[in-house]
């Protein structure tokens, strides 16, 4: 955190090994643990997101004075737990993540705890705990208020740009840039979730570049299919302010993104993905319409 390290405890409490600040306990983790897995029980409408490896819930604690959000990484097989013995689990790499983005300016949610449950060294489930923003929307929530309101739209277009720009420019490389993993806050900052997809200590290359270009426009393209031109060319000149190196490189950049954008929506075509995430949604096709081809990208 800024203006000083967080003093972090330990605690063992049965089978959860948790590392939390000082201004929450662990039984106030443990608490927050066992709300959050009743509200999975109770269905996807008692959740913040919903997906096959992980879902997020709102929980109050002390008489509301703790908004938390909790993460649970579900359980994901002896490969899944093999992967976090060598690498640490998704929510302790998530908590790392989240150390990174501080360092070079960019502002995550408050990282608060992480409880791991482990059998024979393995990670068997992991369990983030951040502060609750309760001003933020997932983009694909607030999209549909914005497409009425070109202003605020276009000052989206130019944060998100500038967030991308500051990321990479700052060595970092977020590898899941799904739209759902992008909150719009009431001042209209951008934060950045599921950290544990964070990776680099150099800049990212021309294709990591392409790729994540590539992530946010083929969901803009699956979702907003009446997003104008207008603000894209906006979040592409306020992310190349980060990024002069790629100035000359314009045109090649660009139809290296659509090339990328065209796999992916190809692939998605293929899959039927109503059920991987509350946000974003299915794709806007009717049922029994995913053999046909998906529509080219609309350019920059």
């Amino acid at each position: 955190m800024r203006g000083g390290a967080a003093r972090w405890s330990q605690a063992r409490v049965r089978d959860l090994r948790i590392r939390h600040v000082q201004r929450i306990d662990a039984a106030d983790v443990c608490e927050a643990i066992e709300r959050h897995r009743r509200h999975v029980a109770r269905g996807r409408d008692a959740c913040e997101s919903w997906g096959p490896g992980s879902s997020v819930s709102r929980v109050r604690l002390a008489a509301g004075l703790l908004d938390l959000a909790v993460k649970w990484n579900h359980p994901r097989g002896l490969r899944g737990a093999l992967g976090e013995r060598l690498w640490g689990s998704r929510a302790r790499r998530a908590a790392a993540g989240a150390e990174r983005l501080r360092r070079i300016g960019l502002v995550p949610p408050e990282t608060l705890a992480v409880a791991e449950r482990r059998r024979l060294g393995l990670v068997l489930e992991s369990f983030l705990l951040t502060g609750f923003l309760a001003d933020a929307l997932p983009l694909p929530a607030a999209m549909p208020e914005l497409r009425g309101a070109p202003r605020r739209r276009r000052a989206l277009a130019r944060a998100l740009g500038e967030t991308l720009g500051e990321l990479h420019a700052g060595g970092l490389d977020h590898r899941d840039l799904k739209h759902s993993n992008l909150l719009l806050r009431s001042d209209g900052s951008i934060v950045l979730l599921d950290l544990d997809s964070l990776a680099g200590r150099r800049r990212p290359g021309f294709r990591q570049r392409v790729r994540a270009l590539g992530q946010l426009e083929a969901y803009a393209v699956d979702l907003y299919p009446w997003l104008p031109r207008s603000d894209r060319l906006r979040f592409l000149g306020a992310y190349l302010r980060h990024a002069p190196e790629l100035q000359a490189r314009r045109r090649e950049l660009v139809r290296a993104v659509a090339g990328w954008v065209r796999r992916r929506l190809a692939e998605w075509g293929r899959k039927d993905r109503r059920d991987h995430h509350r946000f974003p949604l299915a794709p806007r096709r009717a049922p029994g319409a995913r053999d046909i081809p998906p529509p080219p990208p609309r350019g920059w």
